[in-house]
């Protein structure tokens, strides 16, 4: 079938307009104009842009069920001591978990979104559900291991690292949770775990300006926060170095990593990160939430890392549209190019969890993962207009199947 708009974006060539997408078995067989596609069934949008699926490359499918009920503030640590206590006072059982997750999943769909990278602390209940969806993910199964956590440590790691489920559109990796939950010893063997069976890893990294405090001299409101929950005990200590330096010690830095965050990168963290080659996915709308400094991913992509976009959790977040994070970004930064911005949705955020050969740009041979969203004739009337406007998908398209986005 040929799928075709007035414009089409590739991402890894020039617009196109009056373009098309022809699409057989599931793949991309070619794009280009449509005058020139071959005379078969044609799916004409009209005044719209067919943009390649885009990435979620940070989110928790799993919390979805808070949505509203735990809004960010006043601080990282007091919202995350609401998150605790919500989800101890309400806990939700395996097939609650699997149908939230289902949820999500219909959810990032009718916004446009086919790859997602997804924390899970549930992997045997949330990855049978991404299984089936079919959508492409990285379930990165979080590990906790400090203080008086460390002891469950290779069964947390085990569980994690799991690939059970494994098939082409989803697979397994390993999340060690933050420099403030997992000891610099259970970073390690995380790292051994992930280069042994060759599995991604995400990391929550310089989210608040108190991890700096904490892995320098184990002092602060996170080590009162581990004293609080019961988790502290002697075998936390200084490391004397700052959070992006004592992750690179411990081996978690390298192109198959994803840092979730980067909120509080100073220009010596920016160069561990450019030299390792990991990711960062950077939530615009949760970060400014939470009330944070000015994000530096421009910098970031200056310096040579790849930088991509994730929602965070519908904890923190109103929905779970990477769209919706493109357009605030527009927004709040209009001198931001919209190539650079697509990007960051799409082609960067494939290659951070590992999916680039096969999603991120509409190329020949890749699947047929599209997103068509109309253009708003409010605006300039070109494709650009999209970042402008509030309109929503009129199709999605998954390894070449049509979406039912209204259901």
């Amino acid at each position: 079938m040929i799928v075709a708009a007035r414009f089409v974006v590739p991402v890894a060539g020039p617009v196109i307009e009056g373009g098309a997408v022809h699409i057989h078995d599931g793949l991309i067989r070619a794009i280009g104009r449509a005058k020139d596609m071959p005379k078969t069934a044609v799916d004409d949008y009209g005044d719209a842009v067919i943009l390649p699926g885009l990435v979620n490359a940070h989110t928790h499918l799993e919390l979805s069920h808070l949505r509203g009920l735990i809004p960010p503030g006043p601080s990282l640590i007091n919202w995350l001591d609401r998150l605790i206590d919500e989800r101890t006072r309400n806990p939700v059982d395996q097939q609650s978990v699997r149908m939230i997750v289902r949820d999500a999943i219909r959810e990032s769909l009718r916004v446009g979104v086919t790859t997602i990278g997804d924390i899970t602390a549930s992997p045997k209940w949330t990855r049978p559900a991404l299984r089936e969806a079919g959508i492409k993910a990285v379930s990165f199964g979080e590990v906790i291991a400090i203080g008086t956590r460390l002891a469950g440590l290779d069964d947390r790691l085990s569980a994690a690292a799991s690939t059970a489920e494994q098939t082409e559109n989803l697979r397994s990796g390993i999340s060690p949770h933050a420099p403030y939950t997992v000891s610099p010893q259970a970073m390690r063997a995380c790292v051994e775990r992930s280069a042994a069976d060759s599995l991604p890893m995400c990391i929550h990294l310089a989210e608040s300006c108190e991890e700096d405090a904490f892995t320098r001299s184990a002092s602060g409101p996170l080590a009162e926060f581990l004293k609080a929950r019961g988790v502290w005990d002697e075998g936390i200590t200084a490391s004397g170095v700052g959070p992006v330096e004592l992750v690179e010690r411990a081996g978690v830095l390298s192109p198959r990593c994803v840092i979730a965050h980067a909120n509080h990168a100073g220009d010596d963290d920016l160069d561990r990160i450019a030299r390792s080659g990991a990711s960062v996915a950077y939530c615009p709308r949760t970060h400014a939430a939470f009330g944070q400094p000015p994000h530096r991913f421009a910098e970031m992509l200056d310096r040579g890392i790849n930088v991509c976009l994730g929602t965070d959790s519908l904890a923190s977040n109103p929905d779970l549209s990477i769209l919706g994070e493109l357009r605030f970004l527009r927004e709040r930064l209009p001198g931001c190019s919209s190539e650079r911005l697509i990007e960051m949705a799409t082609i960067r955020g494939a290659k951070a969890l590992g999916f680039e050969k096969r999603a991120g740009s509409l190329v020949a041979g890749k699947a047929a993962d599209l997103v068509v969203v109309p253009l708003d004739h409010a605006g300039d009337n070109d494709w650009d207009s999209i970042l402008r406007s509030d309109l929503p998908p009129a199709a999605v398209f998954l390894d070449g199947k049509k979406i039912d986005i209204h259901r």
